[in-house]
């Protein structure tokens, strides 16, 4: 059997490696940051969300106390943080998604937009 090489195979080999390194880097959202020399707004958003849906567990658009405390057990508590303003305690989505920018800007020390594995700390 005689194995033939185009010219595509060398680029189709590249696509598939770049395709696994960036599934694996987003699984992995420290090691992105340090990768990529910071995580921006959009990457900070991105990760509020999945915990804000992961500690949802009723579904209610809403945190409650327990789903706050049972979540920040598996994580740095400080990157989900979430102001109550209308005192009903609970944190509704608007609510949680309104302190994002509140955090951010608290760990983006050197205001540049991204925050990195140092600032993260």
């Amino acid at each position: 059997m005689r194995l033939e090489i185009n010219a595509a195979t060398p680029m189709l080999a590249a696509a598939g490696v770049l395709i696994v390194g960036c599934s694996l880097l987003a699984s992995v959202p420290h090691a992105a940051a340090q990768s990529f020399a910071g995580m921006g707004m959009v990457d900070f958003e991105a990760a509020r969300d999945s915990f804000f849906q992961s500690a949802d567990h009723d579904g209610d658009f809403a945190l409650s106390s327990e789903e706050q405390l049972n979540a920040l057990g598996s994580g740095n508590a400080d990157l989900f943080e979430c102001d109550d303003v209308d005192g009903d305690g609970q944190c509704s989505y608007q609510e949680f998604l309104d302190s994002g920018m509140t955090v951010f800007d608290q760990f983006d020390v050197n205001r540049d937009g991204r925050l990195t594995a140092d600032e993260l700390q």
